[in-house]
């Protein structure tokens, strides 16, 4: 993974930060508002930079909490794509989510599938019980 150079990558980090306090107490839209000046001072490309993989997991969560799942979705699978993306539990957790929410239980089933072999039971433990047992509805 990538670093962004220090004065951008400490920008960045303080608007998380701040966007993080906000969300910690509910103020979903001013959380994902700090969140989207995070993202505009990531590079265009993206890809790299472990920076754009955190901010665009907590643009997708933040529209996953206010329950606009599509959106939720194309940022979620934009932070796929960056570094270290693939790799993260969570991505796939919030992926599965997502597809769930808008009806598209196979895609569901193989976000969920990842994140539990990435992540183990832990991934689901502060979650609705209803996606972890669609994972156990069908391994029965």
């Amino acid at each position: 993974m990538s670093v962004l150079p220090a004065i951008l990558h400490d920008q960045i980090v303080a608007l998380l930060d701040a966007g993080d306090r906000l969300f910690e107490r509910g103020d979903d839209d001013g959380a994902l508002k700090k969140y989207r000046e995070a993202e505009a001072l990531l590079p265009s490309e993206r890809q790299p930079w472990e920076a754009s993989t955190l901010v665009l997991i907590a643009i997708g969560d933040t529209l996953f909490q206010k329950r606009d799942f599509a959106a939720a979705a194309e940022v979620l699978l934009d932070a796929l794509d960056c570094a270290g993306g693939e790799e993260n539990p969570f991505v796939h957790l919030r992926l599965g989510q997502c597809a769930y929410e808008l009806g598209e239980r196979d895609s569901a089933l193989e976000s969920f599938k990842e994140a539990l072999a990435l992540g183990g039971n832990d991934i689901f433990e502060d979650e609705d019980d209803i996606y972890l047992g669609l994972l156990r509805d069908i391994q029965r």
